[in-house]
């Protein structure tokens, strides 16, 4: 992957994000949000290729809500309904608006506070700093995977009586986990398939907390291969989030933000057998993009979404830390090289 050039602005980029705080709600609420629809991925050429994904649109989202903003975590299902988390606590729901496989819209857009174990709005930043998101389904009822970076908290939330009535189930992690001392930790949360050598497992991934050899540490949470493992840390770039494919490949989306080389973001794809205790996962990276040459932002949330005829549709959100120079963008891309049956 080439350099990406100087970013000048990285400074404001920097100083917004370490000023974000939370805002709070009193219960779900409809809410107003633009979507200003695009065709191009890079800012300048006609090309609709980018590594193994073809672009299919994106949006600007705004919104005049003040709560509104900040997301972080990320799933879509095949319905096109979207659930989100945000960094200032709240949950973000919609419905996207596709045509002919193209995102093109959105609508439906609904904010309610993520609670705690208790039933209460998340008051501080350090409760409400949810970073990862996944949603499972099994036996007709809706459960929501969430990961507080700051809090080293990982929780299930029943959403079959919706998100203004979801509490907190915190999951019992292993210590070290538990007690990791780095500020930037947990952001990653996914869940692997029954059907692969995991066998369900949840597994968290640290934003930036290394281990001995300078690699992202990573924990396997249950099942047949619980433990802790590390993934290979290419470059500069921070494990933002991931999502099991259904053959038990991980794939992760990381992101670049540094004052010499600017912004990035990056997807990889980790191979099912080597995410093992005790192993150093790889894999090949299958997109990357810059700032200066790419409609990005700040790339924190991921979501694949398996379409009826095997094929793949990738998300990716940004986490607009709630401020004037950034913004909120939707990405979908399509993973014509991956299918899936």
């Amino acid at each position: 992957m080439r350099t990406l050039p100087r970013f000048p602005a990285a400074a404001a980029f920097l100083l917004v994000a370490l000023l974000a705080a939370p805002a709070l709600a009193d219960s779900s609420r409809a809410i107003e949000v633009s979507a200003r629809a695009f065709d191009r991925f890079a800012l300048t050429g006609e090309e609709t290729g980018f590594g193994e994904l073809e672009f299919r649109g994106g949006l600007v989202l705004s919104s005049p809500d003040r709560d509104f903003g900040a997301l972080s975590g990320l799933a879509v299902d095949r319905d096109g309904s979207l659930l989100a988390v945000a960094d200032n606590g709240f949950w973000f729901s919609a419905r996207l608006v596709e045509k002919d496989g193209a995102l093109t819209g959105i609508g439906d857009a609904r904010l309610a506070p993520i609670l705690d174990a208790r039933g209460n709005p998340r008051r501080t930043k350090r409760a409400a700093d949810a970073e990862g998101l996944r949603v499972t389904v099994a036996n007709g009822k809706s459960t929501a995977i969430v990961v507080f970076e700051q809090a080293r908290e990982v929780s299930r939330f029943s959403l079959d009586d919706g998100l203004a009535a979801a509490v907190a189930k915190p999951m019992k992690l292993p210590d070290s986990a538990r007690n990791l001392r780095s500020t930037r930790g947990f952001e990653t949360v996914a869940l692997a398939p029954r059907a692969s050598a995991l066998d369900g497992a949840i597994v968290i991934v640290a934003e930036h907390a290394l281990d001995a050899d300078g690699n992202h540490r990573g924990w396997i949470v249950g099942g047949p291969r619980a433990g802790t493992f590390s993934i290979r840390r290419l470059g500069d770039f921070d494990i933002t989030d991931g999502e099991f494919l259904p053959d038990g490949d991980l794939v992760i989306l990381e992101r670049l933000f540094s004052m010499t080389e600017g912004v990035g973001v990056r997807i990889r794809r980790i191979p099912a057998d080597r995410i093992a205790p005790g192993k150093t996962a790889d894999g090949p990276v299958i997109m990357t993009a810059g700032l200066e040459s790419h409609r990005i932002d700040n790339m924190e949330g991921l979501s694949i979404r398996r379409e009826a005829d095997g094929s793949l549709s990738v998300f990716i959100v940004s986490d607009d830390n709630q401020s004037f120079v950034q913004q909120t963008l939707l990405l979908k891309f399509s993973w014509p090289a991956h299918r899936t049956h």
